[in-house]
């Protein structure tokens, strides 16, 4: 028989070794509490994800749908999450169902397909409206269908050529019965094109003008179209750079051309009368030659390309230049210093010298102003 104290040592033990389980299994209980209030959910809006469409390929053509949804993903799995996430390692796709669909336009259920376990996905559209028609085959001829900008800037159209002639357009056979032309719709061209050269997708329109749907992608045509640009004649004008030598007073300019022909868009052609032309005369104390180009731009093109500019330096003392046009020659003149004239005497006889010494000095300035316009001078002033 056991004594008393043996047996009330050994319910101590016990009731002790209770005591801790029950107190490991409370924090047990009230971690795990913890950890699932604290678990987070992630989530990611995907955009734009396509709709597959599961039908006969050979058989229908497929119309007037959405192509793409907006897809709201949620996870508990960060990572699960990031891979369907990312379009090159998510798993799930967005399928319409059409294989039991009748012919003619239907409202089809949109559902996901492939996506993990761990992640949860919201359709932010639920479904799409197709047209479901036979598909067919069939041959039409293709006419370009130029800018509205090429009649309104005043170009003549010269000839237009379509290569292929002809393209073949698969589409529903009651979408090609509505086909009423096949059209190569070219861009806007640049303002200075002489000619257009383009590679386009054909578009299939109704007797309405609208867009019908064709299989995608559509039929490529090249086509080349010579266009005459609006022209006009244009003057220039001698715009002097650089650092004339010193007793330099002005020089004359002798043009090639007067005028050179612009073409390009009307709106350009409008606002332009003259060109500068930049002429530089730096150093120049003889009568030199120059080979200038036309400034011109991408908005419009010149001929001839460049002309030849005589210049010639005017030095100090000569006479009071002047302004006239003749032949191939510009002649513009500014005058930048006065002569002094002579003061008169107080004597009669000296007066009446000194007038004819004037009417003498003033029809020789006139001899050498006919002279100067025979030869058809451009005078502008050193600076």
């Amino acid at each position: 028989m056991k004594k008393p104290y043996q047996s009330n040592w050994f319910s101590g033990v016990l009731a002790l070794l209770f005591a801790l389980l029950l107190f490991f299994n409370a924090n047990a209980s009230g971690n795990i509490g913890n950890m699932t209030s604290v678990s987070q959910v992630y989530d990611e809006m995907l955009y734009n994800i396509p709709v597959q469409l599961e039908y006969d390929k050979d058989k229908y053509f497929v119309s007037g749908y959405e192509e793409t949804v907006n897809v709201h993903l949620s996870s508990l799995n960060r990572i699960q999450l990031d891979l369907e996430s990312n379009e090159d390692t998510r798993n799930f796709q967005v399928v319409a169902d059409l294989t039991e669909t009748p012919l003619g336009t239907s409202e089809i259920q949109l559902r996901v397909k492939g996506l993990s376990t761990a992640v949860t996905a919201e359709l932010e559209t639920k479904t799409i409206t197709v047209t479901k028609e036979k598909k067919v085959t069939k041959s039409f001829d293709v006419e370009a269908q130029l800018p509205e900008s090429i009649e309104a800037e005043g170009y003549k159209v010269d000839e237009i050529a379509v290569s292929p002639k002809k393209v073949e357009i698969t589409t529903g056979e009651d979408t090609a019965k509505a086909i009423s032309r096949v059209i190569a719709p070219l861009s806007n061209i640049k303002q200075s094109a002489d000619t257009i050269k383009q590679t386009v997708n054909v578009q299939a329109i109704d007797s309405k003008g609208q867009v019908l749907s064709i299989e995608n992608p559509a039929p490529q045509v090249k086509v080349v179209v010579g266009l005459t640009m609006p022209s006009k004649e244009v003057g220039l004008t001698i715009s002097p750079t650089g650092s004339p030598p010193s007793g330099v007073e002005h020089y004359t300019f002798n043009l090639s051309e007067q005028k050179v022909e612009i073409r390009g868009t009307k709106s350009v052609l409008d606002a332009m009368d003259t060109i500068e032309l930049p002429v530089d005369v730096s150093n120049i104390k003889s009568s030199t030659k120059q080979k200038i180009k036309i400034p011109t731009n991408a908005d419009y093109i010149v001929s001839p390309e460049e002309i030849e500019v005589t210049i010639n330096p005017v030095f100090t003392g000569t006479n009071t230049s002047f302004s006239e046009t003749r032949g191939q020659s510009t002649t513009t003149s500014y005058s930048s210093q006065a002569i002094p004239t002579p003061l008169p005497s107080s004597s009669e006889e000296p007066t009446s010298s000194s007038s004819t010494s004037s009417s003498s000095s003033t029809s020789s300035a006139e001899s050498s102003a006919e002279d100067e316009i025979g030869n058809g001078s451009s005078s502008v002033p050193a600076n």
